[in-house]
């Protein structure tokens, strides 16, 4: 399987490949497109979150306990005292840094259902139902997180997938091979059916995909008329990043 830096550089550059095209669309601001790449390098890392003493769980939650804490915090800033936020902050770090976390690695075990498509997509829509309904977000906003999450968790998983492929050993194919990139596990038949409802349940929950449809009937027709350069590459670059007052002069 692949390492963590694999998987985080793997993450970092297909999320940063999809936040490209979203600023290309010209509809979002630059924070929240950052926000999506955030997202998208958060869930290539979560797919390891089942094992207990890897790099990624340790950060993962750290830095989900955290962001959500300031989350929490802003929602309800303007109607409790600093104070009272701190104590929301605090508490939400808690449970989630370590009620969460303990919960997580008592649960599940490293390469089972978390580690699976359908996983991969019930973070997605958890993400989506969390900042529709928690925190009051734009469909389209929800659905971007989401669908970052999903993104960054299916790299991870395909990673792992080709790092089960052993070009140089005799035998082509390694015993991780299948057990990354899958759509549930036999072993665990009432596990698997549990996952696949909490999907649809949560998708239930989640805010109408319409958004996502316009939204990629336009970044297509975007792409189209812009996936090569012009007449000439970089066509007025040193005119955008000259400053005004030396081009006035």
């Amino acid at each position: 399987m692949a390492d963590f830096k694999t998987h985080l550089l793997g993450a970092a550059l297909v999320s940063g490949l999809a936040a490209t095209v979203v600023v290309m669309s010209g509809q979002y601001s630059q924070q929240a497109v950052i926000g999506y790449f955030t997202l998208g390098v958060i869930g290539g890392l979560l797919p390891d979150i089942d094992s207990p003493t890897s790099i990624p769980i340790r950060i993962a939650f750290a830095a989900l306990s955290v962001i959500a804490g300031f989350l929490v915090a802003f929602t309800f800033g303007k109607h409790y005292s600093l104070l009272e936020l701190i104590a929301l902050w605090t508490g939400c770090f808690l449970i989630i840094r370590y009620g969460l976390l303990n919960l997580f690695t008592w649960l599940t075990t490293h390469r089972g259902l978390i580690h699976s498509i359908p996983a991969g997509v019930g973070f997605g829509l958890a993400t989506t139902v969390l900042v529709f309904h928690a925190f009051g977000g734009s469909a389209m906003d929800a659905w971007l997180c989401g669908l970052f999450i999903t993104l960054g968790f299916i790299v991870h998983l395909l990673l792992d997938e080709w790092y089960s492929v052993n070009l140089y050993g005799k035998k082509l194919l390694k015993k991780s091979f299948g057990t990354a990139f899958c759509l549930g596990s036999l072993k665990q038949p009432l596990g698997t059916v549990a996952l696949y409802l909490t999907v649809i349940g949560l998708l239930l929950c989640c805010p109408s995909p319409r958004p996502v449809a316009l939204m990629a009937d336009r970044t297509q027709n975007v792409l189209a008329q812009r996936l090569w350069p012009g007449a000439a590459w970089f066509q007025g670059f040193l005119r955008r990043v000259t400053p005004a007052s030396l081009t006035n002069q």
